[in-house]
């Protein structure tokens, strides 16, 4: 076994000054762990980069399985290639948007679970 290992990354998802108030979004902090288990290297990031990555991500794994669909069959019918493809993208936008949607409804539930009394529930 090595002396030393690699460290593991993680993400936080925070607000700065919120959870995590030692880090500002964005930056890098090593927390050590015991001798035998790898250092975490903690990078924080802010709810609305967490949630613009993740509708990307959506849109583009939309995008993929349409222009997928489009070329292996009828169900997407198109003159071209380039047709599909732009016919895709509109197509994907509706999804990506439910999605965006669904992380809004996430970030607020978790919002309203940490200040009850801010919207009437006690």
């Amino acid at each position: 076994m090595p002396d030393t290992m690699t460290p593991v990354g993680v993400t936080i998802v925070a607000l700065p000054g919120g959870s995590v108030p030692q880090t500002a979004t964005g930056t890098e902090t090593i927390a050590t762990t015991a001798d035998h288990m790898p250092d975490l290297v903690v990078r924080v990031i802010s709810p609305l980069v967490a949630i613009a990555i993740r509708t990307i991500n959506t849109y583009l794994t939309i995008l993929t399985g349409l222009v997928a669909a489009g070329m292996t069959s009828d169900a997407i019918p198109s003159d071209d290639f380039t047709h599909l493809v732009v016919k895709c993208a509109g197509l994907s936008v509706a999804g990506a948007g439910v999605g965006l949607l669904k992380d809004f409804v996430t970030m607020f539930a978790k919002l309203e679970s940490k200040y009850p009394l801010l919207t009437g529930n006690v």
